[in-house]
């Protein structure tokens, strides 16, 4: 558990995968939008964000609409963040329950995949997989909103993903991965002019 005021952790997750694994998994244990907006807001302000929009494939402007603690980012968005910030999404059953169907199992292999589509259509299949008008119920969603949303084809907002979630008594558990190797950092300004040879 990571304990503290905000600049407390944001030293303590400052490029540290491990302390960042720790402290999104605690965050994101209960499927709540506003504690997990607040600490992706916290991880992501707390690294180079110019390098980590680039690791991304985000716009730095992008990054910070993106995960500055006011809007609800698509799933796609927050698993290249995890990816630039080298730590995976795992899907686990809420303690002391059993998620129906192995539908934690099946998540968390769909999110494991590096591309953000997998775990898009891992979402669709475990919800295909149900009966969709008792989660529908659940959800607070019309049956074909739930098939629309699920789909496969559309990005869901991470609020969505976290209903669905909730309804399937599964959560986060956020692991930390071995650095990747980057690009160099290309450096700014204009190249050095190389001199003309001299004509004899």
């Amino acid at each position: 558990m990571l304990t503290g005021d905000e600049a407390n952790i944001a030293d303590l997750v400052r490029d540290n995968p491990a302390a960042i694994s720790v402290y999104l998994t605690e965050e994101f244990a209960e499927n709540d939008l506003l504690k997990a907006q607040n600490a992706l807001s916290l991880v992501m302000k707390a690294q180079n964000v110019q390098i980590l929009a680039r690791d991304a494939g985000m716009r730095r402007d992008a990054l910070y609409r993106t995960f500055g603690g006011r809007i609800d980012p698509q799933v796609s968005r927050v698993l290249r963040l995890f990816s630039a910030i080298n730590v995976k999404a795992c899907v686990v059953p809420v303690s002391g329950s059993i998620s129906p169907d192995g539908a934690a199992a099946r998540l968390s292999e769909a999110f494991a995949c590096e591309n953000p589509a997998d775990a898009i259509r891992g979402l669709s299949s475990v919800v295909k997989a149900q009966n969709v008008t008792a989660l529908a119920h659940k959800l607070g969603m019309l049956r074909t909103n739930v098939y629309k949303t699920f789909g496969g084809k559309v990005d869901p907002q991470l609020s969505r993903v976290f209903n669905l979630f909730t309804a399937l008594q599964v959560r986060f558990v956020i692991e930390a991965m071995q650095p990747k190797t980057r690009a160099p950092r290309p450096k700014l300004g204009r190249p050095r002019k190389i001199p003309h040879a001299s004509r004899d």
